[in-house]
């Protein structure tokens, strides 16, 4: 059973384990989140050593064009991460306010 095929209101008891799930569930991925944020601003940070007029620029055609490669990847990483953190807290709050729609 999940949380939306209820007809009834959740009792306290139930709504306190929602609780404590989702609290588990946006810690863990607001962690995510904070991690693949660091992680696409230095890889950012790395490419712009590799444009032009920086003393890394000779290495573009080696190395710094899949500086980039790895930034799309980790802009995806960052945009999931945080879409589940802020679906885990929207839930969460919809959760507290009451507004759970079968």
């Amino acid at each position: 059973m999940t949380l939306f095929d209820s007809e009834s209101p959740l009792s306290d008891e139930e709504i306190v384990e929602v609780r404590q799930y989702a609290g588990e569930h946006i810690g863990l991925w607001r962690r995510r989140s904070i991690y693949s944020t660091i992680a696409l601003i230095l890889s950012c940070a790395f490419v712009y050593l590799f444009l032009a007029g920086h003393t890394l620029h000779n290495y573009w055609e080696s190395f710094g064009k899949y500086l980039i490669l790895v930034s799309m990847v980790l802009l995806i990483v960052w945009v999931y991460c945080t879409a589940l953190w802020y679906n885990a807290w929207q839930a969460l709050r919809d959760v507290e306010k009451g507004r759970v729609q079968p």
